[in-house]
């Protein structure tokens, strides 16, 4: 379970498990969260995939940046994600991973309902 308390305006804590995260001004706005949802949802999936191809992933820097409509609601248009990944692994089967780990993200596959998704992987 989650718990978002606010105080004093748009000045809020984020409890999960065993973390707490500053909310709002001076802290995560709600795409900050939302590009962490997905850059996790879709990173677990990706490590899921390059286990199967046999990738050994020593770890990965996952780069979202997003631009939402002009309209209300102000939805997504268009996401770019970059995995810049530290894998001895060809870059065409880190790219795959990538691919199969779009196809089954719960983040990407909603976000990409309202969004144009665009995404690539490179070796560090």
């Amino acid at each position: 379970m989650a718990l978002v308390q606010f105080k004093d305006g748009f000045k809020g804590t984020y409890e999960a498990g065993n973390q707490t995260l500053q909310v709002g001004d001076g802290g995560l706005v709600p795409y900050d969260m939302t590009y962490g949802a997905l850059s996790a949802c879709l990173y677990s999936n990706f490590l899921k995939h390059a286990k199967a191809a046999g990738a050994d992933i020593k770890g990965t820097d996952v780069y979202v940046d997003g631009r939402k409509r002009s309209g209300v609601p102000a939805t997504l248009e268009h996401v770019d994600i970059l995995f810049r990944v530290d894998s001895d692994a060809d870059e065409a089967v880190l790219q795959d991973c990538l691919k199969k780990a779009t196809e089954t993200c719960s983040m990407f596959q909603t976000i990409a309902c309202v969004a144009e998704m665009e995404y690539r992987a490179e070796k560090k």
